[in-house]
């Protein structure tokens, strides 16, 4: 008897899933200039089908032209591409799993990612339009147009037809995009469509229709799993009660198979919480609460059953550890799992899984690979900053060597360790050199914050590695530094400088001395150490892009703090990226200003002073410096190794400090190039 509730079989209406776990319809971005499938879009989900996911859903695919939202999205627009999704449902069916296709129009989104002026009503490809029922929440173009009823009437028909094409092409069961800003999310609500004077004043009938025209051409007994906003989370939008009064009842008269659940929008209007975003529930966030949905279907599970529907959910959001999908799927909560990111990050999670092997499972960090590549959004492909074989999945299958090389490798963060395991993997013979006693460089402190939700999700990338890395065997020499001499000794045939970046500690008189002492310390250390470790008194941080996140802790902590930066504009770092709304609205909870254009002038010991813009001298006591100003590349060895005959690769911060997302791309495409 199957015990743990992600493994257990579920039936619905007509559909049979081996487990509790779906790969959630993700939009790609991975189509030709047309919307044909590609080579990159059948090894991307044959990745997925292979991790054992009980369904895996094919990302939101368009049903006319000018719906589109990004330039390189799956499209459904006739039947000439029905032999190419033939392709997607035969790598999803050989790995056992169910096919199912998400159907879009863009709605209101098409304007989104736009770097220059836009016409009224237009998106940003060419003949893409940028319209809602009546345009006066805007989304991308800030004019957006408004649907003739006959376009609304033509629109069922395209998303019929292209179930039905879905249906042909051999999907088990289809999907519709009704949520976050296209355009039948935009009619259902309550806020954009008000006014209109024609049918669709009924907010549900566009849906209803589509629904009622696919059931026509498809046959009733075809299933169907919309997704839909349950609760706008809008201030005047509508509520879990008018979703579960007004459109459930009619969703569950047409027979759908289950109801694909999610929460929030895109609109720009008030959200119902101060705190999190309407927008944040859609998708998370790194500091958005981890299973911030559940109470959401726990309460439409709820109010569905006090009203007599038995409808089968899914649950998604903010969801990436065993545990937590175990909690997704618990008792009064969804009877699936619907995993986005996680999966990107670590398609096998379901297989580890059923095989007992959690341990390996990459557990994401939820940050994104908008740092490396853009984001759907900003004409980027979907992918992973932990992953970097995702989209690349067929093209980087390891390849065993019937050569195999000598590869010495300087420091055992994130790129060294990845660059390890890829070249291990590979067969070449691999040793990895780290100063210190312990793998991991910067990501094993760049989480330490004691009053910051989710910083602990920081540490999961690092620790996987550390974990594979043991598994594996990979031979490494802890409190070692490769040296030249060790070098020219061990005649390698490759050396790999992973060696970081160093702080960018600026000239001023007595910081080196005050560094020595104590008094003055770097971000690094204090964040090694722990903030514990620091006298009592205030305490001043010097560079606020990097040491906002710290500052803030300090405060919540309760120290003094002075949050100084030199620049005259202040900006979090560029790696804090989708953290830094939280971490702005927490200053100023806080009342952490950051002071800007604030120069250190000398240090000495217990006291600071500082030149201020406008030339303004002060001396500040404090019981510490914190100084945290940028990193600067750190490569004691490449040059040196130049006209050795040695294969040299510079990866990650000691290339130039970036993500740690860069290092590990970088790692595991030149591990593959030796």
């Amino acid at each position: 008897m199957i015990t743990d509730p992600l493994l257990q079989p579920f039936k619905t209406r007509g559909l049979t899933f081996r487990n509790r776990m779906i790969h959630a319809p993700t939009t790609m971005n991975m189509s030709d200039d047309r919307g044909y499938v590609t080579r990159q879009a059948v090894g991307a989900y044959e990745a997925l089908a292979a991790g054992g996911y009980g369904a895996v859903c094919v990302g939101a695919t368009c049903v006319r032209w000018d719906g589109l939202i990004n330039e390189r999205m799956l499209g459904f627009y006739d039947d000439t591409y029905i032999i190419g999704q033939r392709e997607l449902v035969e790598v999803i069916h050989h790995n056992n799993s169910l096919a199912g296709i998400q159907l879009f129009y863009g709605g209101l989104i098409p304007g989104v990612g736009a770097t220059f002026p836009l016409e009224p009503g237009k998106g940003w490809i060419p003949g893409t339009v940028a319209w809602g029922p009546t345009g006066k929440y805007p989304i991308g173009n800030q004019q957006p147009g408004v649907v003739p009823t006959e376009v609304y009437r033509e629109l069922v028909e395209d998303y019929a037809q292209a179930a039905r094409r879905s249906k042909e092409a051999g999907y088990d069961y289809v999907s519709f995009h009704f949520c976050h800003g296209s355009l039948p999310h935009v009619t259902l609500s309550l806020l954009e469509n008000t006014g209109r004077n024609d049918e669709y004043a009924d907010r549900f009938l566009f849906c209803e229709q589509i629904l009622q025209r696919t059931q026509e051409l498809c046959g009733k007994d075809y299933p169907i799993i919309p997704r839909l906003v349950c609760d706008e989370n809008f201030v005047g939008g509508y509520d879990l009660d008018y979703f579960l009064d007004e459109y459930a009842p009619r969703l569950h008269a047409l027979g759908i198979d289950a109801l694909d659940c999610t929460f929030g929008s895109m609109l720009p209007a008030k959200s119902r919480d101060p705190e999190i975003n309407s927008g944040e529930i859609i998708g998370g966030g790194f500091y958005v609460p981890n299973l911030v949905t559940l109470p959401y279907i726990q309460r439409t599970r709820e109010g569905l059953m006090a009203r007599g529907i038995d409808m089968p959910l899914m649950g998604s959001c903010n969801v990436n550890t065993p545990e937590q999908m175990r909690a997704m799927v618990g008792e009064g909560a969804a009877d699936f799992f619907a995993s986005c990111r996680q999966s990107l990050d670590d398609p096998d999670f379901p297989r580890k899984i059923a095989e007992g092997r959690e341990d390996e499972i990459r557990r994401s960090t939820r940050t994104g690979a908008s740092l490396l590549q853009g984001n759907i959004f900003g004409k980027g492909v979907a992918g992973s900053a932990q992953n970097p074989n995702f989209g690349r999945d067929r093209e980087y299958r390891l390849v065993p060597t019937n050569r195999p090389k000598r590869v010495l490798i300087a420091g055992g963060g994130s790129g060294g360790m990845e660059y390890a395991l890829t070249a291990h993997e590979i067969g070449h013979k691999v040793t990895l050199f780290e100063k210190s006693d312990k793998l991991g460089g910067v990501m094993n402190w760049a989480g330490n914050y004691k009053t910051l939700r989710n910083v602990e999700q920081i540490a999961y990338q690092p620790e996987w590695h550390r974990r594979m890395i043991a598994k594996h065997g990979v031979d490494v020499r802890f409190g070692e530094e490769l040296t030249i001499e060790r070098i020219r000794a061990e005649k390698p045939d490759v050396v790999v400088i992973a060696t970081g970046a160093r702080p960018a500690l600026p000239e001023v008189p007595g910081l080196a001395a005050a560094l020595e002492s104590g008094f003055a310390r770097t971000i690094d250390r204090v964040l090694t150490e722990g903030r514990d470790t620091l006298n009592e008194g205030p305490v001043l941080v010097w560079g606020a892009a990097e040491g906002v996140e710290l500052a803030l802790d300090l405060v919540r902590g309760g120290r003094r703090v002075r949050l100084l930066d030199p620049r005259p504009k202040f900006a979090p770092a560029t790696y804090i990226g989708s953290r830094a709304r939280y971490v702005m609205l927490w200053a100023a909870q806080a009342e952490l200003v950051p002071e800007t254009s604030v120069e250190l002038v000398d240090v000495a010991q217990g006291e600071v002073k500082l030149r201020h813009g406008d030339g303004r001298q002060e001396s500040v006591a404090c019981a510490h410096l914190v100084v945290a100003p940028g990193r600067v590349a750190h490569d004691p060895l490449s040059v040196a190794l130049q006209g050795t005959g040695i294969e040299v690769h510079v990866v990650g911060d000691a290339r130039a400090p970036r993500s740690y997302g860069n290092a590990i791309h970088e790692a595991a495409y030149l591990a593959r190039r030796i």
